[in-house]
């Protein structure tokens, strides 16, 4: 999916103040509409070993900015550390390296790390912004907002129109909620067969489920097949959630012949090195 064009911009969401980021494809359809205020993707940070977890190979750090990660062990490259305490270990309590967040924290759990090897200017402020745009727009996207210390670290162009802001132009909102889909193929009926209709209808889900930022447990009532065409959907379904942004799992079938999806608002198959 190309994206072509990204919009930056605050807007007003149940009486609360969101910096939003919304992205349209060549034909201007919405793609992904992500409130910047919550996740941390992409943020670089120093952080300094709290905790080693000897029994998973891992660490609890604490970041420069207050908050708390972790980091798997195995990601850490001892030589590029910027304070190291022991010559025979790999990591000590204290050791210091600076780290990318990869995913965000669930509830009270902390930050997923990525190790990073070499700051430098570019990547030190390094964010989502930045990692959206690496990684899911091309040089040619336009890139429109304004608030000027985004445009500044981005190279947006700057939106000057006092008649009528951004938010109002694109007067789109996030929605987070457990989520139910029925699908019926009354506006089918004798043009396509079941089949069809289920792929036409999780290719439309997955674009609504990325444009609205619905994230936790998603429950399609799809057209009822038989058991081999349900593994058929299964793999299908894979591979058309596969350019979403956010992390989705396709469970499969219930008892009840439901199919089952969790999508999760985390970014993790990115690093900095």
């Amino acid at each position: 999916m190309s994206i072509n064009k990204v919009v930056i911009t605050n807007g007003l969401y149940q009486d609360k103040e969101l910096k939003l980021l919304v992205s349209f494809d060549g034909n201007d359809k919405p793609v992904d509409l992500i409130n910047l205020d919550i996740t941390k993707v992409g943020e670089v940070s120093l952080a300094t070993v709290e905790k080693v977890l000897n029994d998973i190979d891992a660490c609890i750090v604490k970041l420069d900015t207050g908050d708390k990660g972790f980091i798997e062990n195995k990601k850490l490259k001892s030589e590029s550390f910027v304070t190291r305490h022991s010559d025979k270990k790999l990591v000590c309590q204290a050791d210091q390296f600076y780290v990318q967040i990869s995913q965000d924290r669930k509830g009270v759990k902390p930050y997923s790390c990525n190790f990073i090897a070499e700051i430098t200017d570019e990547n030190k402020n390094y964010n989502f912004i930045n990692y959206y745009l690496d990684n899911y727009a091309s040089k040619d996207t336009e890139v429109i907002t304004d608030l000027i210390d985004i445009a500044n670290n981005c190279n947006a162009r700057i939106y000057e129109d006092e008649n009528i802001s951004l938010w109002n132009v694109y007067g789109l909102e996030p929605t987070e909620a457990m989520t139910i889909i029925d699908v019926n193929s009354s506006k089918n009926y004798g043009k396509s067969t079941v089949m069809e209709t289920n792929l036409e209808a999780l290719e439309e889900i997955a674009r609504q489920l990325r444009l609205r930022s619905i994230s936790g447990m998603i429950i399609v009532d799809l057209l009822k097949v038989s058991n081999t065409e349900e593994k058929e959907i299964i793999s299908l379904a894979k591979n058309i959630f596969k350019s979403d942004i956010s992390l989705v799992n396709i469970h499969g079938f219930s008892n009840l012949g439901l199919l089952e999806i969790t999508r999760s608002r985390c970014i993790s198959n990115f690093t900095i090195v």
